[in-house]
């Protein structure tokens, strides 16, 4: 008879792995500060209750987004954002990679990928600055 003990012990070390990326991804947006993305947006924004990566409201709001561990994805990221999207355009001076679409700005940083969604700004060029703004910050705190 074949003894499970070997995966299952497998298993049960891996289990804790998981949650390790999600636990830094919140970690993260919990060390940025309220007055930090307010004045990076030049707005006062307040953070979710219920989410400790949105700021504001509804279309007065940023959120973002942490792939902790994720930056190997983004080249197919954004090869998928320039499939879906036709506003695709490359975001200089910001992560080691970063592209601007619809409301989204996705950052490759260091070991991580992270996308800024930023409902503020009227203008796409002023959506893009807004955006970096923020991603300066959050990269202050990886």
């Amino acid at each position: 008879m074949q003894s499970h003990w070997p995966w299952l012990t497998a298993v049960l070390f891996a289990v804790p792995m998981l949650d390790a990326p999600a636990a830094r991804a919140a970690d993260i947006c919990s060390a940025l500060t309220e007055a930090e993305v307010s004045a990076a947006v030049g707005t006062p924004l307040q953070r979710s209750p219920s989410d400790p990566c949105r700021f504001g409201h509804a279309f007065q709001s940023v959120h973002i987004t942490m792939h902790a561990g994720g930056a190997s994805g983004f080249d197919g990221y954004a090869a998928q954002a320039r499939r879906e999207f036709k506003d695709v355009q490359t975001v200089p001076g910001v992560g080691a990679k970063a592209i601007f679409f619809g409301f989204d700005l996705a950052v490759q940083y260091k070991n991580d990928l992270f996308v800024v969604a930023m409902f503020l700004g009227k203008s796409s060029p002023e959506k893009i600055a807004l955006a970096k703004a923020v991603a300066f910050r959050v990269m202050s705190h990886m």
